[in-house]
């Protein structure tokens, strides 16, 4: 394979990743709303978390390493949060997180939120800075 079509087939593997990342951020920012609604005490750092990757997949500009990385330090503050509360809702949120990354076209419409659009625009995609590697 040449070098221009790995090329475009790693990006378009970037994409795909990108926009299943796109909707799991839908998942998780719900969560933090639905968090915040039962009195849940959440991260003050977890509002520009979500709006940080909110932009990193909507510029695709960013890897789907890195963005993960994000998205996975969003969850990791949102479990003990809930798991703190008098009514844990973990496991729905959890599995609604899993359906988020298979191919279900349905699940856009049980969030009040919707997915994040990616709009790669030629930039390329950076090495991933997930836990201090460069």
């Amino acid at each position: 394979m040449s070098d221009e079509k790995t090329r475009d087939a790693q990006i378009r593997v970037e994409v795909a990743v990108l926009k299943r990342y796109g909707l799991r951020w839908a998942v998780l920012a719900a969560w933090a709303d639905e968090l915040r609604n039962r009195g849940a005490v959440l991260p003050a750092s977890l509002s520009g978390q979500l709006d940080a990757g909110r932009v990193k997949i909507s510029s695709g500009c960013f890897s789907s390493c890195e963005v993960g990385c994000d998205l996975g330090a969003i969850e990791a503050a949102l479990v003990p949060a809930d798991a703190a509360c008098a009514t844990s809702n973990v496991s729905f949120w959890l599995d609604l997180l899993g359906r988020a990354m298979e191919d279900d076209d349905g699940m856009e419409r049980l969030l009040r939120l919707p997915a994040v659009r990616v709009h790669y625009a030629g930039c390329g995609f950076g090495r991933c800075a997930c836990g201090g590697e460069a």
